[in-house]
């Protein structure tokens, strides 16, 4: 009752009787839990001073035992209202640290955001909210453009945050993102037009109360019917189903307790926050989907929702969903177990939802009498559920769960590795990780989880082998580069190699970046520079930061002008026909998906035999492995450099690449045919050279009627140039 009439009074600007109705408040044995609401609606006023006094008089009174999230939520909103008091800069200061001491990465946030400096207080408040607030799901809209992105992944202790715009992610440091959004829901109809618009189709069917509700909250505080109608129309809804449309939406939005509709011409439809009580609206959410995540998602935003208010959770409520969650469990173990599993990890998580002794007894059993726990496991649909269903199964199988969790590295997302490794470490089966490595190394498409983890650093090593930064990086952009040429791969596996690449770039400000490019060589750095230029699908932003880096350490590279070298001189390209690419690719494909996964099951079933030390089939097979990957990094160098030869652009002039030459014997006037291709192309029988080999080298430049002396058949023979054509014209 207290803050409802407070929460008028702030809309009033009444400010005298608000600061009376506050004293009352807390003079009646209430909590500043019932203020905070009311001083965030303060935050548009224009008396900053008087909401600051009023502030510092209601925090003054609260006593010693008062909810310190609520004091903060007060001084918060009163430092947004007067930026330049330093006095309640200090005291918001030492109540966040009251508050968030605890939080991991809570004083690089505090220390990034200046707060304790001379930064702006508006701006240190927005940062300390992404660092402190914001977790993966949630949606913001740019205060410039409207562009709405949803978070994907938080790096607290870096400071950088991975987004989701439309169809492509970025990454982003989190002071970028406290400058340049603002935080919405997921249900802002800017949002759902640019995140999810596969949504609003079912939103203008079946939901149109919600439809209105995100248009509503993407135009402010209200939209009038013909704003609705302009939006709507023709891009979602057809011209001649509008008003049959409407007059649904109008009746379902008259019974919403969330939408006040007031006017005639045009109609006004305004959102009434706290329209119904958040139990409410969370048992509904709940009840809408049997599924795991969303049921997570209901119960945080429910825990937010009821923290943003400094209010007491719902019991009864917690109750209710954790008895459903279970039930649900039961019901399905023997038919899906792995999401029966992924129910009962939700348990004991930071979605809310309690601890059960239950849930903990049927993921035990589920994961000590399951036939396939690594399905079980592979199966969760989170990153957090991943660890726990980790933690569950090292207890419930105490015999063979090393074994498991060797199986689950090549499959985890990179967050769990580090739980994977130290597990397999502790069991001395470090040997093993080791080969994941390694085969991380040789396989780098297929192993992206990985190569992230590994880039990012382990948390501990012990006596692993890491590649060195300059050793993964290469590793990365020589596959990347031959990622365009690639045939037979999959494009989702692809997709998901440059999508964990890119954000391995950024990590700690592009820094093991700059540590692998220092390490590189001026020759090796000329090679580096042009792959960055040519690979597709690194982003812009990406390459243009990768190449700013180069420069810094290289800086001759964009200084020095070489002379220009003609096409079979350069050393840093292999010009090849498409048709030689192809083949070269394809033997490279089948090294790495036949022959590297061959050789991986024939290291495997020799080291079951024991003694390794006796076991030649092992020492064999680990031979065989060092000799595929050298090829295989041999083929990938390769591959980085093969452009393919320009059939319009062969010159007939001089003897050049893509060239049939017909040459005369001096001495006895005898002929011989000759065409040069690229290194993939060569076939002596027919007449094909590569024009990398020596003699080819020699008569390269040369005009109808020069004369050159090569050796060719073991004899040194003069030979006259007779005709010059281009070989790869059609006829």
């Amino acid at each position: 009752m207290a803050e409802a009439q407070l929460l008028e009074l702030a809309q009033q600007g009444d400010l005298d009787q608000f600061e009376s109705t506050c004293l009352e408040v807390l003079g009646g044995g209430g909590s500043l839990t019932a203020l905070v609401r009311p001083f965030h609606k303060l935050e548009r006023s224009p008396s900053g001073e008087r909401v600051v006094e009023l502030a510092q008089l209601v925090l003054d009174n609260a006593g010693d035992d008062a909810d310190n999230r609520a004091a903060l939520a007060i001084a918060r909103s009163a430092l947004m209202v007067a930026p330049k008091n330093d006095g309640l800069r200090q005291r918001l200061t030492a109540l966040y640290k009251l508050v968030y001491a605890d939080n991991p990465g809570f004083a690089q946030a505090l220390e990034a955001s200046g707060l304790e400096a001379e930064r702006p207080a508006r701006a240190a408040i927005k940062l300390l909210d992404v660092y402190l607030e914001l977790k993966p799901g949630d949606t913001l809209i740019g205060r410039m453009d409207d562009r709405a992105v949803e978070i994907i992944e938080i790096d607290r202790a870096n400071g950088i945050v991975n987004l989701r715009r439309q169809d492509r992610s970025v990454t982003v440091p989190a002071s970028e993102l406290a400058r340049e959004y603002d935080r919405v829901d997921h249900t802002d109809f800017r949002v759902l037009r640019q995140l999810w618009p596969e949504k609003l189709t079912d939103l203008i069917k079946n939901k149109p109360v919600d439809l209105v509700i995100g248009l509503i909250h993407a135009h402010g505080e209200s939209i009038d019917a013909e704003q609705l109608k302009d939006e709507l129309v023709p891009r979602y809804i057809e011209p001649g189903t509008w008003s049959k449309w409407w007059t649904k939406a109008r009746t379902q939005l008259k019974k919403s307790p969330y939408v006040l509709m007031e006017g005639r011409s045009p109609i006004i439809l305004s959102y009434v926050d706290g329209g119904a009580r958040l139990e409410d609206e969370a048992w509904r959410r709940f009840e809408e989907k049997s599924d795991p995540l969303h049921w997570s998602a209901v119960i945080e935003q429910y825990v937010r929702d009821k923290g943003s208010l400094n209010e007491p959770l719902d019991e009864e409520l917690l109750q209710r969903c954790g008895d459903g969650i279970l039930k649900y469990a039961q019901t399905i173990r023997d038919k899906r177990s792995s999401e029966a599993l992924a129910c009962t990890l939700l348990f004991g998580q930071s979605n809310g939802l309690p601890a059960r002794d239950e849930a903990a007894a049927l993921a035990t059993d589920l994961l000590r009498s399951s036939k396939n726990p690594i399905g079980l496991i592979s199966g969760q649909p989170s990153d957090v559920l991943w660890g726990s269903a980790l933690s569950v199964l090292r207890a419930a199988r105490p015999d063979d769960w090393v074994d498991f969790f060797l199986q689950l590295i090549p499959l985890a997302p990179s967050t769990q590795l580090d739980m994977l490794s130290e597990g397999a470490i502790e069991a001395g089966r470090a040997e093993a990780v080791q080969e994941f490595i390694d085969q991380s190394m040789s396989d780098p498409l297929h192993h992206a989880e990985i190569l992230y983890w590994l880039w990012k650093g382990p948390r501990q090593t012990g006596s692993l082998k890491l590649p060195s930064d300059l050793k993964l990086l290469t590793n990365v952009l020589q596959l990347w580069t031959g990622l365009n040429r690639t045939t037979g791969k999959d494009e989702q596996v692809i997709r998901h190699f440059r999508h964990r690449m890119r954000t391995a770039f950024g990590l700690r400000d592009y820094g093991r970046v700059a540590s692998a490019m220092k390490e590189v060589g001026e020759a090796a750095a000329i090679t580096l520079k042009r792959q960055l230029e040519l690979i597709e699908g690194v982003g812009d932003t990406v390459r243009g930061k990768m190449l700013d880096i180069l420069r810094d350490v290289h800086p001759r590279l964009w200084l020095i002008k070489r002379r220009q070298i003609q096409p079979w001189e350069d050393k840093d390209t292999l010009y090849s026909t498409q048709g030689g690419i192809g083949r070269r690719v394809a033997e490279r494909d089948e090294i790495e998906n036949v022959q590297m996964r061959e050789n991986a099951k024939r290291i495997g079933e020799a080291a079951s035999h024991g003694d390794l030390s006796e076991n030649s089939e092992y020492k064999f097979a680990l031979e065989e492995r060092d000799l595929l990957r050298a090829r295989l990094a041999r083929i990938n160098d390769e591959l980085s450099k093969a452009r393919p030869i320009d059939v319009a652009g062969v010159p007939t002039d001089h003897v050049a690449i893509g060239t049939y030459v017909i040459f005369r014997r001096v001495s006895d006037g005898g002929q011989r045919e000759m065409t040069f291709l690229g290194p993939f192309d060569g076939d002596v029988d027919q007449g094909i050279f590569s024009y990398l080999a020596p003699f080819a080298q020699r008569v390269m430049g040369l005009h109808i009627g020069d004369h050159v002396t090569v050796t060719l058949d073991g004899v040194e023979q003069e030979f006259e140039v007779l005709s010059i054509a281009n070989a790869l014209e059609p006829g």
